[in-house]
């Protein structure tokens, strides 16, 4: 697979990217600064809610432009397994964040063991 930054596919995506961040970035900032869009939302509250969403939405989308490369280069250093169960240890604490005092722990012992395992396995 071709990691380099000319391939064509991730180009344009990345170009994508940069300009919606820039767009929400921009409108986000009018929204908010300029008071565009006031009248055309109706009250003061639902304004604030859509510049805060487009600028949170932009600075995403803009660390987003900015990660592009290394988002194709997984990280070695994290086993895939032990992401997944991380995902899943999130939700089940977002759900019930009493669970993490079980869920912690849990993770933590699988971190290393999958460490371990690593060395074991590179000799």
């Amino acid at each position: 697979m071709d990691t380099s930054a000319s391939t064509p596919e991730r180009s344009w995506r990345r170009n994508v990217i940069g300009i919606l961040s820039a767009t929400m970035l921009c409108l986000g900032g009018a929204f908010y600064f300029a008071g565009i869009g006031e009248e055309t939302l109706g009250s003061a509250s639902t304004h604030a809610f859509v510049a805060a969403a487009l600028l949170r939405v932009g600075l995403v989308l803009g660390a987003l432009w900015l990660a592009w490369d290394s988002l194709k280069r997984p990280a070695r250093w994290l086993p895939p397994g032990l992401a997944v169960a991380g995902v899943i240890g999130i939700v089940v604490v977002a759900a019930q964040p009493r669970l993490i005092l079980a869920i912690a722990p849990a993770l933590g012992a699988l971190a290393l063991l999958t460490g371990v395992m690593r060395i074991f396995r590179s000799k």
